[in-house]
């Protein structure tokens, strides 16, 4: 992985592919490259860093073609180098290719045998052999799905023939991939983002679709080679070029979004003191669940655990979370009238989304259902209903907006639930809507004293690492509060559930190490401070995020970040602003890079 264009059009298309690799920069990656037919023969180039390293390449020597492939690279197989980025060349085929090959080996050594000299360490490079060698014996068609046949794991590929009219021959499993067209020209791509002012109809490929696009028309079909129906639509309104709106970084603008994104949740799914999914069809039943399992990854993972105390505080159900990695090959027992809860950003995580093909499999009667900030993602469409997070596009690697947006939602979800299962009245019910209410001004005010945030990076220059404590629904905001200081200033850190601090990380204190204690009324306030002063004694740096009152703060913490006071629903909304303010100023001190924080993707589209 990470990102994939291909292009057909009238005139050269090395700007259009160039256009599509910038839109999806945001995804992380660490080479790119592009290739283009000139003739009857494949001129390629690639390069290790940023695209614009790529950019001023060709700006000494254009490849010039009316039909070519581009991709960003995110290293699985082999060090990110120029022999390893992509395109991949055989003796007739060029290739770019998104997920794994988990029988690469084998058809590798199968191909040395026959002759085959790889350049590359990677998995894709015996796509474009094997696809090469089936060209020989076969038509373009035939050999296309024989070579897919042939493969193991999961890909998204698009590739294009010496000996071929300007076509794109393109396959999905397991990895997404969407046709597009405008005018005189016919795109394959990733990511939707990518054909952001390229193309105004997308085509959204299914699991298991393989085909063929030109200038003449599409053809879709199923590896028997049976035609399959797929219908193109309107380039979605969400999709759009994006720029940083006179912010320094993508992360910063989105963290300030965020007031923004909980007013229009809001907005969407409450109206008239009533909660509303209109994707949801099966709530319309009246019938709730005996069990949830919510099954998500990274930070989503950390919005699902937030939920969990949501949902069985006040629905009085077992609630499972589980990392969707781990889900998937533990071999879960699910049971009767459970529902399946999934969260992702993309919708296109590949953990997520095996995941829920499992729990399908296993028990097709039960419900699905998914939390996905991109409408027309594989996991809304295979799940039998969906709520938009309404964050849009996130360009930041770490998540920020659509990490509260889950929060926004899963808030709304377990008061809907426990209000019409008869388990919260309607005055509990509008008064917990009002809190949601007023953190949207609350929000603001906070995002208005970040220079008060800022002013705590010193404690964290010569730090070894950093803990984040808290109970209830600010333990998981504590594992939150470390992953993005993990992420973006790659500075370790650890969060715990302040209860289990005396069993093991205690030995991580002295006094150059700063702690955050998550310290609101809502969860545990005095056991949380009799854990903060056991931190304190051992030499800490105590940094206290509070709702109490300026006149109850500690005096001898090293620092104090007050909050509005919340409840139990919207305080991890208002102390999720401070977090990420932390480690993006953190960060910044450390000269990483925010938005592409190195070895990162935005969307995890392998194993």
């Amino acid at each position: 992985m990470c990102g994939i264009i291909g292009a057909i059009a009238g005139g050269d298309v090395q700007p259009l592919l160039l256009q599509g690799l910038a839109h999806m920069e945001y995804r992380g990656y660490d080479s790119a490259g592009i290739c283009v037919r000139q003739g009857q023969r494949f001129a390629c180039r690639k390069q290790t860093g940023k695209l614009n390293n790529l950019t001023r390449s060709l700006e000494q020597s254009a490849l010039p073609g009316s039909i070519g492939i581009g991709h960003t690279r995110w290293a699985t197989h082999g060090a990110p180098t120029r022999d390893n980025a992509h395109p991949h060349l055989g003796d007739t085929a060029a290739v770019v290719h998104n997920g794994i090959i988990e029988n690469h080996e084998i058809l590798h050594k199968r191909l040395s045998e026959a002759g085959v000299h790889f350049g590359s360490q990677t998995d894709s490079e015996v796509i474009p052999w094997l696809m090469s060698s089936h060209m020989r014996t076969l038509s373009a068609a035939e050999a296309w799905r024989a070579m897919l046949r042939e493969l193991e794991g999961a890909y998204a590929i698009v590739a294009m023939l010496s000996e071929d009219e300007p076509r794109l021959w393109f396959a999905r499993r397991g990895s997404p991939l969407l046709l597009g067209r405008r005018g005189d020209a016919v795109y394959a791509a990733s990511d939707a983002l990518a054909l952001a002012g390229l193309a105004d109809e997308v085509m959204y490929l299914e699991e298991g679709d393989a085909g063929v696009i030109g200038l003449e028309g599409c053809e879709v079909w199923n590896l028997e080679g049976e035609p399959m129906q797929r219908q193109w639509q309107a380039m979605p309104s969400t999709v759009g070029g994006a720029d940083k709106g006179g912010f320094a970084y993508f992360m910063e603008k989105e963290i300030f979004e965020q007031p923004r994104v909980v007013g229009d949740i809001l907005q969407a799914y409450v109206e008239d003191g009533a909660i509303r999914f209109p994707e949801v069809p099966f709530m319309t039943e009246a019938r709730w669940p005996a069990r949830i399992v919510m099954v998500a990854c990274g930070t989503s993972y950390h919005a699902a655990l937030t939920a969990r105390y949501w949902l069985e505080r006040f629905l009085q159900i077992s609630v499972e979370v589980d990392v969707a990695s781990e889900y998937r090959y533990r071999n879960p027992v699910i049971g009767p009238d459970t529902w399946l809860i999934t969260l992702s950003q993309s919708g296109e995580t590949a953990d997520t989304l095996e995941a829920l093909r499992l729990f399908k499999r296993q028990t097709p009667d039960n419900r699905t259902l998914a939390l996905c900030n991109v409408p027309h993602a594989s996991l809304p469409r295979e799940s039998d209903g969906w709520i938009d997070l309404h964050a849009g596009p996130e360009i930041g690697v770490a998540s920020t907006k659509a990490y509260t947006a889950q929060l926004t939602v899963l808030a709304l979800l377990a008061l809907k639930m426990a209000y019409e299962s008869g388990r919260m009245s309607d005055a509990e019910l509008q008064d917990h809507l009002a809190h949601l209410r007023a953190v949207v001004p609350a929000m603001g005010r906070l995002l208005e004293q970040a220079d008060q945030v800022e002013a705590l990076v010193g404690m964290f220059a010569t730090a070894h690492g950093a803990l984040f404590l808290g109970r209830g629904p600010c333990f998981p905001l504590a594992l939150e509060g470390a992953l993005k200081l993990k992420e973006i200033s790659y500075l370790h850190a650890e969060g715990y559930a302040a209860g289990e601090m005396k069993h093991g990380p205690i030995a991580l204190i002295d006094n150059t190490l700063p702690v955050v204690v998550l310290a609101m009324q809502q969860y545990h306030l005095q056991k949380v401070l009799s854990n903060l002063r056991e931190v304190q004694a051992r030499g800490a740096r105590v940094i206290m995020l509070t709702d109490l009152p300026k006149q109850a703060w500690s005096e001898d913490v090293d620092a104090v970040i007050g909050l509005p006071e919340g409840d139990y629903f919207s305080t991890p909304l208002l102390a999720a602003i401070p977090l990420q303010l932390l480690a993006y100023y953190v960060a910044r001190a450390k000269g990483t890079d925010v938005d592409q924080p190195r070895n990162l993707a935005k969307s995890v589209t392998v194993e």
